[in-house]
Order: C-alpha cells, then sequence, then structure tokens
C-alpha cells in the first residue's frame, strides 16, 4: 500500500492541534475520589504483566485491594497523570518512564521520600548506590526507584535482511549502521525507523551537561541533528512528517510489522508486540544486533527504567509501600511479559526467554542473536542523575530536532538553539531555591 505523504505545513498544523488538544484538563474514573483501595496507575496494559502482579501481591496480602489503571505513556497520557496528581484524584503509587516528567514530578512535590525505608531494607541497599543509579535522588532523598533495566538493540526483519544479502553484525559503527539502512531501503521500505543516539552513545550519562551550562557544544550532538536529517533526504531514514503526523513515536511497532521500515533502535518493552500473532499479525522472525558504537565508545543507550512513585498525599502509605517492594522483588517476573527485565535482576535466563519471547519463542525470533545480545552482553546502561532544567531541555530539543529534521532548519543552527535554551534553563533552575 502506498503511504500518504504530509507536507511540512500539513505536519507543523497536526502538531499545534494536537498540543492545543493536549492542554485540555481532566481525568474522569470511577475512583475519582477517595477510597479504600490502593490506586496504581502505570503505563503498561494491565495485560502485559501488571494484572498478574496485582493478583500475586493481593494473594500474599489479602487485607488490601488494589485497582490499577492504565495511561498511554505518551504527551497526552503523561498530561492526564500530572493533571490527576494536581488535582487531588485518588492516586497512591504510579510510574515515570522519561527523565523529563521524573523532574517536573519530583520537583513538584509529587514523589514520596522513600530513603528511610530503602536504608532499613537489605534487599532494597543497591538502590542507595550512586556509581551505578537505580534511583532518583534529589537532594539526598530517594524519590524513585527504576522496576526495570531496558538495555538498547537493534531489531532486524530477518526475512528482508536475508533477502538483502545483509550479515547480522555482531559489532558495527554508526556509520555501518547508515550504510546497512541504505542497503535495505527499498521501493516498498525504508532502510531505518530513525538513528540510535549519537551524542549517548559517544558521552554516557548526564551527557546535555558540562558543569554549571549544558554541553551542546560538543560536537556529536550536531553530528546526531546531522546524520538524521541526512538520512532522511536520502530516504533510508522514516520521512520526518509521517513520524509526526502519524505518532510513531509510541505507535513504531505497527510500522515495523508492516514492513514500513526495516531497521528498529528499541528496548524490551517493545517485543510484547512481536509475539502475539493475533493482535500483531505478521510472518517473519526478528533478530537481534547490539547499538552502534560512535567514535569507538559504546554506552548502550538503554539504562535503569520504569520508576515506581509514591504520592505524598496518599494516606496509604503501608499499603503502598508493601506494594512498591513487591513490585522490586519476589512480585518482578510477570512484568516480563511486558518485556520488563527486573531491575534487580532477580531472575533466570530461561525465565527472561520464556517471558518475554513468549510461547513459542522459536518462531518469531532469531534466539541465538537473541541470548548474545541481551543475555550474554553486559552493556553500559546510561542512568542520568542531574535533572536541572531537564523537562525544558527536553523541550527545547524534541522541538529543534523536530524543526531540523522537517528540513525547516540548519543542523548546525538547531542545536545551537538547544544549547542557548538549555544554557538559560539551566542558569534559572539552579537559582531557585
Amino acid at each position: 500500500m502506498r503511504r500518504k505523504r504530509f507536507s511540512r505545513r500539513e505536519v507543523l498544523a497536526g502538531v499545534g492541534a494536537g498540543l492545543a488538544a493536549a492542554v485540555v484538563p481532566g481525568c474522569s474514573g470511577a475512583d475519582g475520589g477517595r477510597s479504600g483501595a490502593l490506586q496504581v496507575w502505570g503505563g503498561v496494559p494491565a495485560a502485559s504483566g501488571p494484572a498478574d502482579v496485582v493478583k500475586a501481591f493481593q494473594a500474599k496480602f489479602p487485607q488490601y485491594k488494589v485497582n490499577y489503571t492504565r495511561f498511554v505513556n505518551d504527551d497526552r497520557g503523561n498530561l492526564k497523570l500530572d493533571t490527576a496528581l494536581q488535582g487531588g484524584v485518588d492516586i497512591d503509587v504510579y510510574f515515570t518512564y522519561s527523565q523529563a516528567a521524573m523532574a517536573l514530578r519530583a520537583g513538584s512535590g509529587l514523589a514520596a521520600d522513600l530513603t528511610d525505608r530503602v536504608r532499613a531494607d537489605p534487599d532494597l541497599q543497591v538502590f542507595l548506590d550512586a556509581e551505578q543509579p537505580r534511583s532518583y535522588i534529589d537532594n539526598g532523598k530517594v524519590k524513585a526507584l527504576a522496576t526495570a533495566r531496558e538495555p538498547f538493540f537493534v531489531l532486524f526483519n530477518e526475512r528482508l535482511r536475508q533477502q538483502a544479502g545483509v550479515e547480522l553484525p555482531q559489532s558495527w559503527t554508526i556509520e555501518e549502521f547508515r550504510a546497512t539502512a541504505r542497503k535495505l531501503t527499498t521501493d516498498k521500505t525504508v532502510g531505518t525507523y530513525t538513528l540510535p543516539d549519537v551524542a549517548r552513545i559517544a558521552l554516557g550519562p548526564n551527557y546535555w551537561y558540562d558543569g554549571n551550562r549544558s554541553n551542546f557544544g560538543d560536537p556529536h550532538f550536531e553530528q546526531g541533528f546531522r546524520l538524521g536529517r541526512d538520512m532522511i533526504a536520502e530516504g533510508t531514514a522514516f520521512p520526518w512528517t509521517e513520524v509526526l503526523s502519524r505518532h510513531l513515536d509510541a505507535y513504531q511497532q505497527n510500522s515495523f510489522l508492516g514492513e514500513e521500515f526495516h531497521l528498529w533502535s528499541t528496548a524490551p518493552f517493545n517485543l510484547r508486540y512481536l509475539y502475539d500473532a493475533k493482535k500483531y499479525p505478521h510472518d517473519f522472525k526478528v533478530a537481534f544486533a547490539p547499538p552502534p558504537t560512535v567514535d569507538g565508545q559504546n554506552w548502550n543507550g538503554g539504562s535503569y527504567s520504569n520508576f515506581i512513585m509514591v504520592n505524598p498525599k496518599s494516606p496509604k502509605f503501608e499499603a503502598a509501600w508493601a506494594f512498591v517492594k513487591f513490585w522490586l522483588t519476589e512480585g518482578a517476573t510477570p512484568m516480563l511479559k511486558g518485556g520488563k527485565m527486573p531491575a534487580l535482576g532477580n531472575v533466570t535466563d530461561e525465565q527472561i526467554v520464556s517471558g518475554m519471547l513468549g510461547k513459542e519463542p522459536e518462531k518469531y525470533f532469531d534466539l541465538d542473536s537473541f541470548r548474545r545480545v541481551v543475555l550474554a552482553s553486559e552493556p553500559k546502561l546510561a542512568t542520568d542523575t542531574r535533572l536541572t532544567g531537564f523537562p525544558e531541555i527536553s523541550l527545547a530539543m524534541k522541538q529543534q530536532r523536530d524543526l531540523c529534521w522537517l528540513g525547516e532548519k540548519d543542523p548546525g543552527v538547531a542545536i545551537r538553539e538547544v544549547r542557548r535554551l538549555a544554557d538559560a534553563a539551566i542558569a534559572r533552575n539552579e537559582r531557585r531555591p
């Protein structure tokens, strides 16, 4: 089927309309007022693991009843959650998936201090480790705990790879990634959705910061903007007009399974779409490759993530903490089918295979490459710990990247504007008490 092409004017108009719609307040539900049940909000569909965690928790703690509410982890879904938290909706425990949302929620007093509970629990001491952080610590206080570790990898459509005569890489550079995307591009299939984060791979954690200023003067940021724009222009990366108009940042799996693009740089949570042939039909296997390296550096790009947080306004703190600890420890296994590898690593390789790849893993996945890339490797996960001005910087990065990849702005000009806005955001936020 021929894809509809959108003009840049149509895309920018659509984005503006979407933002206007997103600011409409409101959050409805049967449990809008305070109730006796523990109210948990998360971005993973209940059937992809949370329902089983809740069931197991209630079996162990029958004195507690839990209601799980799913919000879509996109801009509108996160706005819905933020509006509900600020408006006093009955929410006791909730999940945060982006660093920008983390900075906003913790900085707005929407995250309870969990420090004493973590320090008092031998099972959770790893969350106090500042060298390889798995928690968000704000001014010495633990505000959020990672429930998952999410290494990035690059997925290949095995049928299209073999038809193109492309070798499955076990290590490769960002230049080889681009060359591979070019080889995989046909009149029906674009080589890649987008490219991995060049600067992140080269610079690692806290890569947006350099002392008390931003780090966007580092050439890897402009390299990433320019490489993305060049690949879009040559037709080897997905047209950014369509990415924005079709909201592919949230729904990439549909285009991958429809063979609209080939290489997919993603994380384990998207694997749940690849073994459910009833909801997401396809007839090809998927193979795994590690992220490419940049200038010899190989930060994975993934991180410890899916942070669980407690609403400080919750009157059910004991129940909330019991649920948090259960999710982190013995209750974590059901989340594998949602592509969530436990942050504490308390599962076996075989549990990961059966949990993350479905009942017939060999039917939909190349297991050798999965074991090599996901199980046998020890990726360098880059978890950010500095979030000064993060929401503003994140917005600036997204806006300038979009303008650049839509062809509206030169990469160098765009990244210099990011640097200007980021420096101002850092200075403004560091002056606040």
